[in-house]
């Protein structure tokens, strides 16, 4: 099934999956924290009322309770997600709908097919519900089947990935000069917090027309690539800004003319092919999922989940077929934590 419908799992089947001893694979991690996203509902005025009402509660935790067992109008969708508790207010002011734990735990067992898992939110996801996990590595034995064995990243060939790797660095060749990873910076910038979601909302138009020749330019001059031999990615506010003659963008999902692809992408060898990327985003975990997590204790690491995002969208390429790729990375911070894990000091 899809991971959508998984998340819908109602509890009549969830018991059925218990009581016959079910075992669930999952080919990536789900989203099991979301923002709750609904016009109709203000979050500020119509929670006041609803608890003025008496019917809900808002839990010390944040978790919403609805109370009102009888009531039908405008927010079912609201009171269903609170019977199944599984919506939390954050700051008074954001509404969090996290998948039913119950979805995991009514199977026997869970296997996840993934990498990097600690950098995950679904990790910080179990680790809030005290959920046990351990980690596998994947290997092939004598007779050519793969089978799990005790998680060791000295396994893994990151240097034989980092030997495939063509990453792009500024360089001053006697008259040749190119500054792709810095000439669009300021003496204000950060060099640390540059192309990061905050970093584009602040940034000028000469900034965001410096990036977009730049993705020409290297694809064009430097890695001499076609429009279908390449795939980029960058924020979702930023593509229309960015996007260019060899950076296509196209909403219809046409893949003859999008070259984009969204930086989370999982579980996809549509772009096994192509042998040139752009990442232009420098990823930090959402403040407020952050603090969300913090306030229940549980430790985030931003660089882990930076780099689980950074690996994973170059495994989209033709990385993933033992093939050369070119990369255009030009977050100083994104390229030194994929250096660090090449180097496995990360």
């Amino acid at each position: 099934m899809s991971h959508e419908l998984f998340a819908r799992i109602d509890d009549d089947t969830l018991i059925d999956i218990e009581d016959w001893g079910y075992i669930l694979i999952m080919d990536e991690v789900a989203n099991v924290l979301e923002t709750y996203n609904d016009r109709d509902v203000s979050i500020k005025d119509d929670f006041r009322m609803l608890a003025h009402q008496g019917i809900l509660d808002i839990e010390e935790d944040g978790q919403v309770t609805w109370k009102d067992p009888l009531y039908s109008g405008r927010f079912n969708d609201l009171k269903i997600l609170s019977q199944k508790k599984n919506l939390f207010l954050h700051n008074g002011v954001i509404l969090f709908w996290m998948m039913p734990v119950a979805n995991f735990k009514s199977f026997e067992d869970v296997y996840i097919l993934t990498y990097l898992f600690d950098g995950q939110i679904q990790r910080y996801y179990y680790d809030m519900y005290n959920i046990d996990y351990t980690k596998h590595s994947v290997r092939k034995n004598e007779d050519g089947r793969y089978e799990p064995r005790g998680y060791d990243k000295t396994l893994e060939p990151r240097d034989e990935i980092g030997n495939l790797l063509s990453i792009y660095e500024d360089y001053q060749k006697g008259k040749s000069v190119s500054r792709f990873n810095t000439n669009y910076l300021t003496k204000k910038n950060k060099l640390e917090r540059a192309l990061s979601k905050s970093w584009f909302e602040k940034a000028d138009e000469e900034q965001i027309e410096e990036l977009r020749k730049n993705l020409v330019t290297f694809f064009k001059a430097q890695a001499k690539t076609k429009v279908g031999e390449l795939f980029w990615t960058t924020f979702k506010s930023q593509t229309s800004s960015l996007k260019n003659e060899r950076c296509k963008l196209n909403s219809k999902d046409d893949r003859t003319k999008d070259n984009f692809l969204a930086f989370n992408t999982r579980a996809t060898n549509d772009y096994a092919n192509r042998t040139e990327m752009a990442f232009v985003l420098n990823r930090f975990m959402n403040p407020n999922e952050k603090q969300f997590f913090s306030n229940r204790g549980i430790e985030v690491d931003e660089n882990l989940l930076a780099v689980s995002d950074l690996v994973q969208f170059l495994f989209r390429g033709c990385i993933r077929n033992d093939e050369p790729m070119s990369c255009y990375i030009p977050s100083s911070r994104m390229r030194t934590l994929l250096y660090n894990r090449i180097n496995f000091e990360i």
